[in-house]
């Protein structure tokens, strides 16, 4: 930490040496006057400064007068956002300037960055999705959890709210491989990274590519989609600071209601029943319950109150600086963020609680060393640090949330002592949170970048050629102290009233344990793009090569020392591209990688890609025929793209022997064994993108849409060969490259814009993702029926049995399929089809349900921004559909399933509604409670194998639209804002989460499978300040 703060202190000391000094003897010329747009109103906030100069210039009042002393024969720059600039030499006092500026109309040469270059947007013909970075601008955890929703082609999730797990998972057009490695490239400045470090104020442009045309020159780093940012960079002109201040109130919802202590035990006792056993708690237990009477023996504790509260606050802060002239451009930024969560941990033994902080920072300086040569050196990383209960995880806090009820022990007994069911997986969830000691996961991360860039004349015209090295360190720095008190449970009472306790676990005294492990990573590109015009034609090409060189001591000890071997790869790309008269388009790519992944000879692969496009509104006719159309492109690629991350394992094509085996047989020295047999004839996996897209624009721009469709075809991926008979006898199960599978979707936006009047317009804006995937081979062993069988399913699908609803009568069940292999069955319990027709319901009765768990097919979302002169209201609605969830069967049984292990169950109040549960008449009295549609079966006291099977039964539709996000932003602009020496202050309040449509009701549904095991995720509230300096 302290040489990056060394170096970020040595770019600041250097920045000043860019600038000129300014000559005392040279005459002065004093230049005031106005400035305007072409209707004649002024532009406030302008940046007028001296050219070569940085640092010295002034900024427009709010009325687009301005004043600024400036040196004979120097020339005056006037920039504003949006507008062309304008460059003015100063050979006189000027005190009436009047400069009217022009609308930088760049229609067809609007820039999209592609892929290591940038091309005119007309001219793109991959599939390419873009945002305008203030809608990036939002008070999120990070940048992963702002584009579900915003961006087309992107499927997200977001599984927890808990501060440090908080961070939604996404893949571009969904999952397409079952092999090792489904996820995206994420590219910052070219290099790989996360998105959750940067800060969103960093951000100068954000893109994803998606098809094999954009990806393709990424090698096998881009086989899963591409995720490009571009950070800031210093700019000519005087120096100008952002700082943003961001308080944040996060308030949970929907957590789970579980029963209190009496209904708990009213509803035992009718579960008891249920199963044909006596009462568990007598009319005595009962009414010691309901009056409270023994609150050690007979608790009633809402576990949920007890650990959470409803509220919690967040902070952030954020500043930025950046100017520089012709000669150097700087840029600088410092973050700060600090995450706490709503547990209840104030008596946290060691002052501990919770939490998430993160400094982040970046720091970058261009020189221009001649007009044609430039050098580029950067600086960024950050420090988190997270802290958590030492003892366990909040995962099993939730987990026993889930299982410990009401009735089994107090938060603490009354002579102080603490309780637990179990060991320390079960004990109470107040005392994991805050007995336990605590937890300290540090991560820093050092980037530096040094980049050397050359442009060519001459004959060389349009040719730019650079090198740029890259290291970077990460170090992971775990120390915990742990300690656990001594844990009781009580059984009754002594005669005397004394109560009868067991100490379950012995108390253990603290121990401080650490732990670091580093990450290094070393890369180097060349890279030569050329690009030139002759009348019509447009040609261009690129060239890159880079290496990289990784190791990371988390791959942990093995006996032969591979781990030692750093991890490589090397890549050769190119792309060659012509255009005729912004009409036609061609791009031919191509990227020959190599991976230490394969052996000798098979290291490198070959994977080309081709695209077209064509623009019919380019035709003059077509405009006069059409004038409503203001533009038209059709675009298609094909291509392949290697991925090299078909394995968990380090050099799969290795067969590891172990001859310090036991031995049989009486032979007394060490054996020799097998210990994995390596896939011979390893190759690539190979993704085949087809994609097609069509872009429009009509009434001038106003209306805007996109639209692609795609199918990417996997071939060769990595699994194992489990069709090999015992008899040759393999130790280890050999993997090959034998799998096949398919995706497929479609993916657009479309947005409307509509100016009412000068001070008045609005956007409206949606877009939605589709993908499906379907495996083409699987290999298994031979099954006795088709629908067993992966192949000709999605991937992860879930099978499990087909409920026909729920048994009526003993004359049923003996009429009915033998599910005895469940165990005793009863009236009330889940019947189950008989698939195969053999009378027995067990795993060959087992079908596809659905598509993996929680895993939304569409995602989808939409909004507008309202804008009234500096008042802008914006929202943004995020949906997902074709999703499904199971309420049991996956493990999630504790929470939904009553009294799923006996004594160990918490319940959910939604079952203690008699029309929700299936109910015998014997019992009830009428059967009216045997209700054939009831959300549970019968009750039952104690684990029931069969209605916790994995069916339809408990299959329900997971789909949600979320208002995401609402915002309030108003631009301040006064004369005391100047006269304090700011440009301007915005305030922006934002709402995030506010509500949810949905069937789920319970949980969040981007949670709810978990069954409330999980930090909800949360509503937030936040007010925020940027001042402009």
């Amino acid at each position: 930490m302290r040489n990056n703060l060394l170096l970020i202190v040595l770019i600041m000391v250097l920045i000043p040496l860019t600038s000129y000094s300014q000559d005392n003897k040279k005459k002065q010329f004093t230049v005031a006057g106005v400035i305007l747009d072409k209707t004649g109103e002024p532009l406030p906030g302008t940046n007028i400064f001296v050219k070569n100069a940085p640092g010295v210039g002034v900024s427009a009042d709010l009325d687009g007068k301005f004043n600024i002393k400036v040196d004979a024969n120097q020339v005056l720059v006037i920039q504003s956002i949006g507008m062309k600039s304008i460059e003015k030499l100063i050979t006189k006092n000027e005190s009436n300037l009047k400069i009217t500026l022009e609308e930088d109309d760049t229609k067809l040469d609007e820039v999209v960055v592609t892929g290591m270059t940038s091309q005119k947007k007309i001219s793109v013909v991959g599939a390419i999705s873009t945002i305008d970075v203030a809608q990036l601008k939002t008070p999120g955890s990070s940048l992963n959890n702002m584009i579900g929703g915003r961006l087309a082609g992107v499927i997200t999730m977001q599984s927890s709210g808990e501060p440090g797990k908080n961070i939604s998972n996404f893949w571009i057009r969904g999952i397409s491989t079952f092999g090792a490695s489904s996820g995206a490239l994420v590219l910052i400045d070219g290099i790989e990274g996360r998105l959750e470090d940067i800060d969103p104020d960093d951000v100068k442009s954000f893109s994803i590519l998606k098809d094999a045309s954009a990806t393709a020159v990424y090698g096998t780093r881009g086989a899963n989609g591409v995720v490009l940012v571009t950070t800031k960079r210093g700019e000519s002109g005087k120096l100008t600071i952002t700082g943003r201040a961001t308080l944040k109130v996060s308030h949970i919802k929907r957590l789970p209601e579980y029963l209190g202590a009496y209904d708990y035990a009213l509803l035992a006792n009718e579960a008891r029943a249920m199963s044909g056993e006596d009462d568990l708690y007598s009319r005595l237990e009962l009414d010691l319950i309901k009056y409270g009477l023994d609150k050690d023996l007979y608790p009633d504790v809402n576990w949920i109150d007890e650990i959470m509260k409803r509220n919690s606050l967040q902070q952030n802060y954020y500043i930025n600086a950046q100017g520089g002239g012709d000669i150097a451009k700087y840029y600088l930024s410092l973050g700060y963020q600090d995450e706490g969560a709503a547990y209840r941990q104030e008596e946290n033994l060691f002052k501990k609680p919770l939490s998430y902080k993160k400094i982040t920072y970046r720091a970058n300086i261009d020189m221009n060393l001649t007009k044609t040569t430039k050098v580029y050196f950067g600086l960024d990383g950050y420090i988190s640090n997270y802290t958590s209960p030492g003892g366990q995880n909040t995962n099993t806090v939730w987990s026993a949330v889930r299982q410990i009820t009401p009735l089994i022990f107090p938060k603490t007994y009354s002579d102080g002592t603490f309780p637990s069911y179990g060991k320390h997986d079960l004990a109470s969830p107040y005392v994991m949170l805050n007995n336990t000691g605590y937890t300290n996961d540090e991560t820093q991360r050092n980037m530096l970048t040094l980049k050397l860039e050359q442009e060519f004349g001459g004959f060389l015209k349009g040719l730019k050629a650079s090198v740029q090295a890259m290291s970077e360190n990460i170090s992971y720095f775990n120390e915990g102290r742990y300690i656990w008190p001594d844990l009781y449970r009580a059984s009754g009472r002594s005669s005397q009233g004394v109560l009868i306790k067991t100490l379950r676990t012995a108390k253990e005294n603290m121990v401080y344990g650490e732990s670091n492990n580093r990450y290094r990573k070393y890369y180097m590109e060349a890279k030569a793009d050329w690009n030139r015009s002759f009348g019509l034609h447009t040609l261009g090409a690129l060239v890159l090569y880079y290496m990289e060189d990784v190791h990371d001591t988390r791959w942990k000890h093995d006996e032969l020392g591979i781990n030692a071997i750093p991890q490589r790869r090397q890549n050769l790309s190119g792309r060659v591209s012509y255009g005729y008269n912004n009409c036609y388009f061609i791009d031919a790519n191509f990227g020959y990688t190599g991976s230490a992944q394969f052996e000798k000879g098979r290291r490198f692969g070959f994977f080309p890609s081709i695209a077209a496009g064509w623009v019919p509104t380019s035709y003059s006719w077509v405009s006069e025929t059409i004038p409503w159309l203001s533009f038209l492109k059709f675009r298609g690629s094909y291509g392949q793209v290697g991925n090299d991350q078909i394995s968990g394992d380090r050099f799969p094509y290795l067969t590891l022997i172990n001859d310090n085996a036991s031995s049989y047989w009486g032979y007394r020295e060490r054996g020799i064994t097998e210990k994995v047999k390596g896939a011979d004839n390893l190759q690539w996996e190979v993704a085949k993108k087809l994609n097609f897209g069509i872009d429009a624009k009509f009434f001038h721009d106003q209306l805007s849409f996109t639209v692609d469709f795609f199918r990417d075809t996997r071939d060769h991926i990595f699994q194992d060969r489990v069709t090999l008979p015992k008899f040759v006898g393999m130790v280890t199960i050999p993997k090959s490259n034998v799998g096949k599978m398919h995706s497929y979707g479609s993916d657009g936006n479309i947005e409307f814009f509509q100016q009412i009047n000068k001070d008045m317009n609005f956007t409206i804006r949606g877009n939605y993702t589709f993908s499906q995937n379907i495996i083409d081979y699987f290999e298994e062993n031979k099954l006795p029926y088709d629908y067993l069988s992966v192949t000709g399913k999605p991937y992860n699908i879930l099978r499990g049995y087909i409920a026909e609803g729920l048994f009526a009568s003993k004359e049923e069940i003996n009429t009915s399929a033998d599910q005895s292999g469940f165990g005793r069955i009863r009236p009330g319990d889940i019947k189950y089809r008989d698939v195969n027709g053999d009378g027995i319901i067990n795993e060959d009765d087992k079908v596809p349900l659905s598509y993996s768990n929680q895993l939304p097919r569409i995602m989808y979302g939409f909004g507008a921004d309202f804008n009234w002169k500096d008042l802008t209201f914006s929202f943004l609605f995020k949906g997902s559909a074709k999703v499904d969830y199971y309420r049991s069967g996956l493990g999630n049984d504790a929470g939904w399933i009553p009294f799923y292990n006996g004594e160990l169950g918490n319940v959910i109040k939604l079952a203690n509604n008699p029309k929700n549960r299936w109910t015998p008449a014997w019992y009830s009295g009428t059967t009216a409670t045997e209700n054939p549609n009831a959300e549970f079966p019968r009750l039952s006291y104690g684990g029931n194998t069969n209605n916790s099977q994995l069916s339809s039964f408990w299959k329900r539709n997971g789909s949600f639209l979320r208002l995401q996000e609402i915002s309030l932003r108003y631009n301040l602009k006064t004369p005391w804002i100047k006269k304090a020496g700011l440009s301007s202050i915005d305030l922006e309040f934002v709402a995030n989460n506010l509500f949810t449509i949905d069937k789920v009701k319970y949980f969040d549904p981007e949670q709810a499978s978990a069954n409330g095991s999980v930090y909800p995720i949360p509503t937030t509230y936040t007010f925020q300040v940027y001042l402009k300096f």
